[in-house]
């Protein structure tokens, strides 16, 4: 684990310099406002509609394999829409950054055990505006959440010869992904927690970040809001582009709900 933990902190390094005080507006961070938030939740909202209905569309492309979780998934609509609201209910804290907008493990290079992170031009399909807006910085963190969640379903895929070697080898592999997480999350925190921000001031740092978020929650608060989101847009792009990887998002959102 030592390797998620130098990419953890590489990130949490990111965020902290993109959150730097800078009389440069593009840059500058802003508060997080209630705003912001209900912007983040009717996102997450429209995504439902938007992916839910095009899986009830589409269900004749999902390989048999995956049909049971795509009905599992379309069974959850409500459930799925009242955690988005109780994920959007918290108090506003942190802030809004820059950020790199598109992270995943595709988006790291590895040198001499060490990372190197690329690609700063955001979502692909998304504007140029959009790309340059500012967001919480756990945005980046739930795209390499959900870049784990990637990793552990594709080795799984092709590891196991049939259903029964893939039910057999599924809770090692669901094992291996939540050490991964919990290895990340906490090495981040370490890093970019307010704690630390904190003891940069204490030992003398010539300025100091605002807090980049309230606490690290899998599952819940804005994090849990945006690997949500991040697992119904891969959903939509699985459908429109490769079907036979959409067991991949859907069950990132069977384990997002519990399901």
């Amino acid at each position: 684990m030592t390797l998620i933990r130098v990419l953890a902190v590489r990130t949490a390094e990111l965020h902290r310099a993109l959150a730097r005080p800078t009389s440069n507006p593009a840059f500058a961070p802003q508060a997080l406002s209630r705003a912001d938030i209900d912007a983040y939740r009717q996102r997450a909202l429209e995504e439902v509609r938007q992916a839910l209905e095009l899986l009830a569309a589409n269900l004749e492309t999902v390989p048999a394999a995956d049909r049971e979780r795509a009905n599992a998934v379309l069974a959850l609509r409500d459930q799925i829409k009242a955690r988005i609201e109780a994920c959007a209910k918290a108090t506003p804290q942190g802030v809004k950054i820059r950020i790199h907008g598109d992270y995943h493990l595709g988006q790291v290079l590895v040198t001499r055990n060490d990372f190197v992170i690329i690609d700063f031009e955001g979502e692909p399909g998304n504007s140029l505006e959009q790309r340059r807006a500012k967001h919480s910085p756990l945005r980046d963190v739930a795209g390499m959440m959900r870049s784990f969640g990637y990793v552990q379903q594709s080795a799984l895929r092709s590891v196991a010869h049939n259903e029964a070697e893939a039910a057999r080898l599924a809770p090692l592999a669901r094992g291996w992904e939540l050490e991964v997480r919990a290895a990340f999350l906490s090495a981040y925190d370490g890093v970019a927690g307010d704690a630390a921000a904190r003891g940069a001031a204490t030992r003398g740092a010539a300025t100091r970040s605002a807090a980049l978020y309230d606490a690290l929650q899998p599952g819940q608060g804005l994090l849990g809001l945006f690997e949500l989101e991040k697992a119904l847009y891969e959903l939509r792009y699985e459908l429109g582009n490769r079907p036979s990887w959409v067991g991949i998002p859907l069950q990132g959102i069977l384990d997002w709900s519990g399901g």
